[in-house]
């Protein structure tokens, strides 16, 4: 069963690291992260997008620290990692994708 397991954000130097990691399958993970500079201006520009796999989850984040690491030089810190809600888990009862209401 695939999907997305865990977002996680953070920091590098001045830099927001935000991110989410997806089960590809059997012992296979893929880690997507935003690398946003400072001051960061949306509308000209766009984050930096890494890209990671790894055999588990914790192998895909472990990877993911390390590609950051190596892109903007800084040290990786305050890492937050949070399970990805599921349709029945989601907080207040809140579905992931909008229910079609009913008209009667």
């Amino acid at each position: 069963m695939g999907g997305l397991i865990v977002t996680f954000t953070g920091d590098a130097g001045k830099h927001l690291v935000r991110g989410a990691i997806w089960e590809l399958g059997a012992s296979a993970y893929r880690a997507y992260v935003h690398v946003v500079p400072p001051g960061l201006d949306s509308s000209r520009s766009v984050p930096l997008v890494v890209s990671v796999n790894g055999p588990t989850l914790r192998k895909a984040l472990d990877a993911a620290i390390a590609r950051v690491m190596t892109t903007t030089g800084m040290l990786v810190q305050n890492i937050q990692v949070h399970a990805a809600p599921r349709d029945c888990e989601a907080p207040n009862e809140r579905r992931t994708v909008p229910h079609p209401r009913r008209v009667a």
